[in-house]
């Protein structure tokens, strides 16, 4: 589903400050309305000073923007596949945009596989709608390197597309790009994402579009009340579901939503060798 709206409509305050500091190259374009989920929820989740953040497949993300904004040492690692320039597009906004930004950031350009990134040194690590793209074991070993990359207490946010009939992996094109796209159901989030990583599952949910045709078969909990301005430009409502047990108790969604998982780092001896 294509749900393009307007930046100036939906984001929040604190977004828009960022956005007109970042200028027309942000503030201008349509965003796909899941993606302000997602950045919502991020945002949410990741507080606090002086915190070190690695976010993983940042393409041209505004992401990175947010957390150098606060004062954190940014980190971003993509292999360019999609946006070849985007080492020079973070860089010279950095520099335009961030006075003593530059000397808080670093790009790597390289597979995040292969990246030199020091161990439990970060205090989170976000992977937005990036581990559905690696095919293979690649996103079962991606989860194992993040939790040794993380620090005691560290966090780690990954989101996912959720697929309600079963685990789907297909070859999407699109703009003239061709790329590897897995759509995960709950067993499959669990195996591939969260027993690999080794790190303690703090919670997961799972947000979609509420069909009221289903009605009962919903197990409805209240909305996010934090972001009351944001679900009230929408003509869609969005539920925070918490999985009861069976899959077959998920609800269904109209749409494929998105599971969202947090993970957190308790054991700072923990790391897989084989990630390394």
């Amino acid at each position: 589903m294509e749900g393009y709206i307007l930046a100036e409509l939906i984001y929040p305050p604190k977004f828009l400050h960022l956005l007109k500091k970042l200028g027309d190259e942000f503030f201008s374009q349509g965003i796909y309305y899941y993606k302000l989920l997602e950045y919502t929820i991020v945002v949410h989740e990741l507080r606090g000073k002086d915190k070190k953040i690695l976010d993983i497949g940042s393409g041209k993300s505004f992401l990175p923007f947010f957390y150098l904004n606060r004062g954190w040492e940014t980190w971003v690692v993509d292999n360019g596949d999609f946006y070849p320039d985007f080492e020079r597009f973070y860089l010279r906004l950095v520099e335009d945009k961030f006075s003593k930004g530059l000397s808080k950031f670093e790009v790597l350009n390289d597979d995040f596989l292969k990246a030199d990134l020091p161990l439990n040194y970060f205090d989170f690590v976000t992977g937005i709608s990036t581990l559905e793209h690696f095919p293979g074991t690649k996103d079962m070993r991606t989860a194992q390197k993040i939790s040794s990359l993380l620090k005691k207490g560290g966090k780690c946010i990954i989101t996912l597309p959720f697929s309600q009939c079963g685990t789907k992996e297909r070859i999407v094109v699109k703009d003239g790009f061709s790329f590897f796209q897995r759509d995960y159901e709950l067993k499959c989030v669990f195996n591939r994402i969260v027993k690999p990583s080794g790190l303690h599952l703090r919670y997961f949910y799972v947000l979609g579009e509420r069909n009221p045709r289903w009605g009962s078969k919903f197990f409805l909990c209240k909305p996010l009340s934090r972001f009351k301005n944001v679900w009230s430009l929408f003509p869609f409502i969005f539920w925070k579901v918490y999985y009861k047990g069976k899959s077959e108790h998920l609800p269904l969604f109209r749409y494929p939503g998105i599971i969202v998982v947090v993970l957190e780092k308790k054991d700072e001896s923990f790391c897989n060798s084989s990630c390394l």
